[in-house]
């Protein structure tokens, strides 16, 4: 049954107008149309309609995801990434073996967060300090257990660099670069000879040069395997164009950037992910990540979907061998504590990239409206892309310029919207639009019926 509530009364309401409007549009014919907005000055609500309807959240699932860290962890938490020497150092030389030890930190060599000195350049500097090294290089992977991809990621989506997998040390965040050189429309391109780190794959690029002016390559790929697929098209005549994959093997590709800039072609690794205890270890050096409130605001402002993970996956209280699952219900956890309705909730992941995650607009209401009474309130609220501004909302919804607040989510059939509007009084609002099995032919005019409801609930 639907039900369609209102602060007024709905014929009285241009809202009302605006919504029968957007639900009517032939894209969503066969779809789904889910809204609820609340005045948080005075807890009218102003528009309810589907609000208890389960829906594919898609990346506004983020918003429950770094709550749940900034609350948890500390808006000032940090990553830490220990680089340790086993055994004896004398004479500026160490007899035994060189550990890393990763925190689960997403910012290590992350295009996100590039300064002028990388993480590359941390580690460089603090281990050629010593003039000599006889061990191995040891990375201990046992924080995150062996397979940490979500559970509910569809083959689609895993192989390219939005769905990479979180590992315990994650890496250039987790991507392979593809560069291709394409011709004529309909030919086959080709892997140029720029591409690096490939040795050891076997790639196989079935992309096509097409007339569209825009990347829609697919890589089809899975962690710890050595075949990477590629098939869809690139702009034709083009040389070097970027492609990015996700990286089946992250940490090795780690372990050897490390030895070449190190100049240890002959020093082994490996990656250890039973957990072994060293009693005998010296601290050589701490990478500490940026605070938690940085990688939140990137993570939103973005829609990271790995830098999402991993705040998941820091949910997870375990010592050793954490989980997604562990993760997830650590976010329970937390909007258990906030008293936050959990009716309907499925969660497959922390970022919202799996099909099967199911949030209701009742459960981002709640949240977004107990965050404005949290201690981390200004750190989440800045987090969010702004309207014609910033992120991902960088190009959408000008006219909600100085008065939208929000993260978004999309996926194939699905556009949902979650955050805060100002109101002409200077009311703050929260509202959280879902619009799900919707058809894309029709993405423009939903859009701007969209943008007209928003505008409409402002003036409320």
């Amino acid at each position: 049954i639907t039900t369609i509530s209102f602060a007024q009364k709905p014929a009285d309401t241009p809202g009302w107008l605006a919504l029968q409007k957007l639900e009517q549009d032939a894209g969503l014919l066969n779809g789904t149309l889910a809204v609820k907005a609340v005045n948080l000055s005075n807890g009218d609500v102003i528009i309810d309609h589907n609000s208890q309807r389960a829906m594919v959240p898609a990346s506004i699932q983020k918003l429950l995801t770094t709550a749940a860290a900034l609350e948890t962890l500390g808006a000032n938490y940090q990553f830490e990434t220990k680089l340790m020497a086993e055994g004896d150092i004398e004479g500026g030389v160490i007899y035994g073996d060189v550990y890393v030890m990763p925190s689960g930190d997403p910012t290590i060599q992350s295009r996100y967060f590039m300064g002028e000195t990388s993480s590359l350049d941390v580690m460089e500097n603090a281990l050629k300090k010593f003039e000599g090294f006889e061990g191995k290089l040891v990375l201990d992977a046992s924080l995150y257990a062996p397979h940490a991809t979500p559970r509910g990621w569809i083959w689609e989506d895993m192989g390219n660099y939005f769905g990479a997998t979180p590992t315990p040390l994650m890496w250039n965040d987790n991507t392979l670069e593809m560069y291709l050189n394409s011709g004529q429309v309909g030919t086959r391109a080709m892997l140029s000879s720029k591409t690096k780190n490939v040795e050891g794959f076997d790639v196989d690029i079935q992309v096509k040069a097409s007339s569209e002016n825009r990347d829609n390559a697919w890589f089809f790929s899975a962690p710890n395997t050595d075949k990477i697929y590629a098939t869809g098209t690139i702009p034709a005549h083009q040389t070097n164009y970027l492609v990015k994959a996700s990286h089946p093997i992250p940490m090795q590709q780690f372990c050897i950037d490390l030895k070449q800039r190190l100049g240890w072609s002959e020093t082994e690794f490996r990656i250890d992910h039973d957990y072994i205890k060293h009693p005998n270890v010296e601290t050589v050096e701490t990478l500490l990540s940026p605070p938690l409130y940085s990688i939140v605001r990137m993570t939103n402002e973005n829609s990271i979907n790995l830098y999402a993970e991993a705040l998941a996956l820091a949910l997870d209280p375990a010592e050793r061998f954490r989980s997604i699952e562990g993760g997830v219900e650590g976010i329970h956890q937390f909007l258990k504590e906030k008293r936050i309705n959990q009716k309907g909730l499925v969660l497959k992941d922390g970022s919202g990239l799996s099909p099967l995650n199911r949030v209701t607009c009742e459960t981002m209401i709640e949240l977004l409206m107990q965050m404005q009474r949290a201690d981390t309130k200004l750190e989440f609220e800045n987090s969010l892309a702004v309207a014609g501004k910033s992120g991902t909302l960088r190009g959408s919804f000008g006219s909600l310029t100085a008065k939208m607040k929000a993260k978004s989510g999309t996926m194939a059939g699905v556009r949902n919207y979650a955050g805060y509007l100002a109101n002409t009084n200077g009311d703050k609002i929260a509202f959280c639009v879902m619009i799900n099995d919707y058809d894309e032919k029709h993405t423009s005019t939903i859009k701007q019926k969209l943008e007209e409801l928003l505008l409409e609930i402002t003036q409320e």
